[in-house]
């Protein structure tokens, strides 16, 4: 009998210990569910920030690419005179 009572008392300790583990385990699972879903709603949120750095990149492309093309067209110009003007020096 005695030998009974201390398996008996061995198994009630080992489900002590094994109910502490596992609610252990579900805090633990509940933490990290809602560490994972703090971080997907942060991937989201990076996304977006990083579709809009995307779409004003391009507008600035297109905004210096239009300055260059100006800037060109007005060099060309002033050239243009530059030589123009200093043909009708030489010949007046």
């Amino acid at each position: 009998m005695e030998g009974l009572e201390d398996q008996l008392r061995r198994l009630k300790t080992q489900l002590e210990e094994t109910t502490r583990q596992n609610q252990d385990l579900n805090n633990l699972k509940a933490r990290m569910t809602q560490e994972n879903f703090e971080l997907q709603r942060q991937v989201q949120e990076l996304d977006a920030s990083n579709a809009g750095l995307s779409k004003a990149r391009s507008q600035l492309q297109a905004q210096l690419d239009e300055a260059k093309a100006r800037l060109d067209e007005e060099t060309r110009v002033s050239s243009t005179l530059c030589k123009n003007q200093l043909k009708l020096h030489l010949f007046s």
